[in-house]
């Protein structure tokens, strides 16, 4: 993890965000729902040692930083992709894939 948290120490985002802020949902359910998932893959992985290396951001968390980007953008993401058909969104990491994180 310490390159990704160096990445994002340099980011335009350092200022504005914390992890949880992209990477947690910001309903309290979804946000305790998504770190039990999250630990118990990670201690699995840990304990097992199948951790991939680099990290890989699975489906369900990408929709989750997906959602925290277009939350926090909302106006800007309004402007772009107004009215997508459902499942038919732009990804923000489609041309913003090194935001937050400078990869």
């Amino acid at each position: 993890m310490q390159p990704y948290v160096d990445a994002w120490s340099k980011s335009s985002h350092r200022t504005a965000a914390v992890c949880n802020d992209c990477h947690a949902p910001h309903s309290l359910g979804g946000k305790y729902r998504t770190k039990a998932l999250n630990g118990y893959h990670h201690s699995l992985a840990f304990t097992r040692g199948g951790f991939h290396e680099p990290i890989r951001i699975t489906p369900r968390n990408r929709r989750v930083a997906e959602q925290a980007c277009r939350r926090c953008h909302a106006q800007m993401v309004e402007a772009v992709d107004p009215d997508p058909a459902p499942g038919r969104e732009t990804e923000c990491t489609r041309c913003h894939r090194s935001v937050g994180h400078l990869h």
